[in-house]
């Protein structure tokens, strides 16, 4: 990804000096200014959204009571989360190029015991989960040791105008893709989407996207035939092929550590190949990668892959998008895994934009350390084009004192 002019900042606060200078324009005056840096600094320092917690980390030589309330009465000032959050955004689309994954996905954040909330969806009475969803948009080029959070959008099904959660993150996309100038490529993360929300966004898509297929419930059309594409993909043929190799998680203790979280290594043979079909509800032009793994234990497997991605018919362009889709969940886990060092459902407002404004800032937080380098994507991935080092079981052959332990 390319950087920006600026070095990388020393501080949090040099970092949203920077974005304040570069797409705020004095838009939330001094005071909106020392709040939105004060409050970047506090989380970073306690990794907390309870605004006492932030508040004590400051370490202010006032009242800690003076300074709670001074940062609870901005965090409810729409025009600051309106302009913040265009701000960090514009930060995050000057590092899409063309071929970035923007990776789609999307999680629960539930709050417990909790009633009072505007807009909280559930129901204690009727057992069901008391919280909101929430779609973030990661951008992330292939074969690069960072991601970026660019965006995040937090809505429930009482928000107003709300229709289904497929809308929701259709609006999500179009917001990113507003601000990149419709660069990059959405990545959808059949880790937390569901088929019908990923069904709903393939058919309402004007935009460059690639997914996993075998539960979309769209028919597609090839050489006058309509398929599920599940079935096509059983059904054709593939050109390209490559050994790769999968960590498989063993039974993990509870909490999971880094010592137990995977145990065998499984070799796969991955072949692949690309054929043009059409959206038999839209007519839309689309690319069906038909991708088959093979393993002497599990047998053969059949994936299907759409995309709007052209030009696979060279073994280069087609497996790298193939490596480039295995590699995706690396950044969905290793953002999952960092995002709870926040716990963002200790949050304590009550006002809908309040929490908007809350996870904008973790949000850019972890944006910020990812840039400076504090964080990024973990060395070990699930998919690699050579075997795994470590001390693990093995579905193939290799001779001992090779792994370096």
């Amino acid at each position: 990804m390319e950087n920006q002019s600026d070095p990388n900042p020393e501080t949090i606060r040099d970092f949203f000096d920077c974005i304040h200078k570069d797409y705020m324009d004095g838009s939330v005056g001094k005071v909106g200014y020392k709040f939105l840096a004060d409050m970047l600094d506090g989380i970073q320092k306690t990794r907390s959204v309870n605004l006492t917690t932030i508040a004590r980390g400051l370490s202010e030589s006032i009242r800690l009571h003076a300074t709670h309330k001074r940062l609870s009465r901005n965090l409810d000032d729409e025009e600051i989360l309106s302009a913040f959050s265009s701000a960090v955004l514009s930060r995050g689309a000057s590092h899409v190029k063309s071929d970035t994954r923007l990776i789609v996905t999307m999680h629960e954040l539930n709050k417990k015991y909790a009633s009072k909330i505007q807009y909280l969806s559930g129901s204690e009475e009727e057992h069901q989960c008391l919280g909101f969803k929430v779609c973030e948009i990661l951008a992330s080029d292939y074969q690069s040791d960072v991601y970026y959070p660019i965006f995040t959008r937090v809505w429930s099904d009482q928000v107003p105008d709300y229709e289904d959660d497929a809308k929701e993150v259709l609006k999500t996309i179009k917001v990113v893709l507003k601000h990149t100038n419709n660069k990059g490529i959405c990545y959808l993360d059949d880790l937390s989407l569901s088929p019908e929300v990923t069904t709903q966004i393939i058919l309402e898509s004007d935009f460059d996207f690639i997914s996993l297929a075998n539960n979309v419930n769209s028919k597609i059309e090839y050489e006058g035939h309509q398929y599920s594409a599940s079935d096509l993909a059983e059904k054709l043929d593939t050109r390209f092929g490559k050994m790769m190799y999968k960590l498989i998680p063993r039974i993990q203790s509870n909490p999971p550590s880094e010592s137990n979280l995977y145990s065998v290594d499984m070799d796969l043979f991955v072949h692949a190949g690309a054929f043009k079909v059409n959206l038999k509800e839209t007519g839309r032009k689309l690319q069906l990668i038909t991708l088959k793994t093979k393993n002497r234990f599990v047998g053969e497997l059949s994936i299907p892959v759409l995309t709007t991605v052209n030009n696979l018919k060279s073994r280069k362009n087609l497996m790298g998008l193939v490596e480039s889709l295995m590699s995706k969940n690396d950044v969905v886990l290793t953002h999952r895994h960092y995002k709870n060092e926040f716990d963002l459902s200790g949050f304590r407002v009550l006002k809908f934009s309040r929490l908007n404004l809350l996870v904008m800032l973790v949000q850019t937080v972890m944006f910020y350390e990812m840039l400076v380098g504090i964080n990024s994507l973990k060395e070990i991935s699930l998919f690699s084009t050579t075997p795994h080092e470590g001390n693990l079981e093995r579905t193939y052959y290799r001779p001992d004192g090779i792994d370096k332990t």
